[in-house]
């Protein structure tokens, strides 16, 4: 028996395109927040170290991770979406 040559939807194209771009975004963001996160604290302890104070982590959440993760997020969001279309383009012409 051969395999039914059966046609997807565009409903069920944009929606599994669309979850899979959002779940993409939503761990490079995650990986970047936690990248950013322990680099921001491994800054903060050296520069407390360098200047001889006590320094505030929160610094490190507001001043790197936050940023740095929304940096990598629009980054990976855009890619996850280059990445679809090209897919698509690629389906749809064969």
């Amino acid at each position: 028996m051969a395999p039914s040559n059966k046609q997807r939807s565009t409903i069920s194209i944009v929606f599994t395109s669309t979850v899979r771009v959002l779940f993409t975004t939503l761990l490079f963001t995650a990986a970047g927040m936690g990248a950013g996160l322990f680099c921001g604290i491994v800054g903060t302890v050296i520069y407390g170290i360098i200047r001889g104070t006590q320094v505030d982590m929160t610094n490190a959440y507001k001043h790197v991770a936050i940023p740095a993760a929304m940096v990598i997020g629009s980054a990976a969001f855009i890619g996850a979406l280059v990445l679809e279309v090209r897919a698509h383009r690629q389906r749809t012409s064969l």
